[in-house]
């Protein structure tokens, strides 16, 4: 008498599928679990900078005036857009601003939607041993994050 199909159990392909399966999802849950590194909080915090910032711009732009984002003790804020923000802990940040005597430190940015009046800023954020620097060029308008290699 030959067993049926229903009594015979798993196959060999069968069990290696679902251990695969298993070996996958627990590697995603790992992963989510890991806090983030420095590295990881610093580009976000600098992302969200740089998005905010091309906020203002297109605000300036739609409003015809310049849009004022003003730094704080903890982080910046950005009035026209109902935005304030805080740095990430131990977060350290210097806004430059390029004046004719170079770079100057500086409380406010002045986003302008018009060409000609553009300012030139640089927003240097560091995390522990790890910099990026928000850049706003006053030609072309243009916001960029630039990552070191530290």
């Amino acid at each position: 008498m030959t067993a049926s199909w229903r009594h015979r159990g798993f196959s060999l392909f069968e069990m290696l599928a679902a251990l695969v399966v298993l070996a996958l999802a627990t590697g995603l849950v790992a992963s989510r679990i890991r806090p983030p590194s420095a590295s990881e909080r610093l580009d976000q915090a600098a992302e969200l900078l740089a998005d905010d910032l091309r906020r203002a711009q297109l605000q300036a732009r739609r409003s015809a005036a310049a849009v004022l984002v003003a730094v704080t003790e903890t982080g910046y804020h950005i009035d026209a857009l109902s935005v304030g923000r805080d740095w990430p802990a131990g977060l350290n940040a210097r806004w430059l601003s390029r004046t004719r005597f170079g770079w100057q430190e500086t409380e406010t940015l002045n986003m302008s939607g018009r060409p000609l009046s553009r300012e030139g800023a640089r927003i240097v954020i560091r995390l522990e041993a790890v910099e990026r620097i928000v850049r706003l060029d006053a030609i072309s308008g243009q916001i960029h994050v630039d990552r070191s290699m530290q």
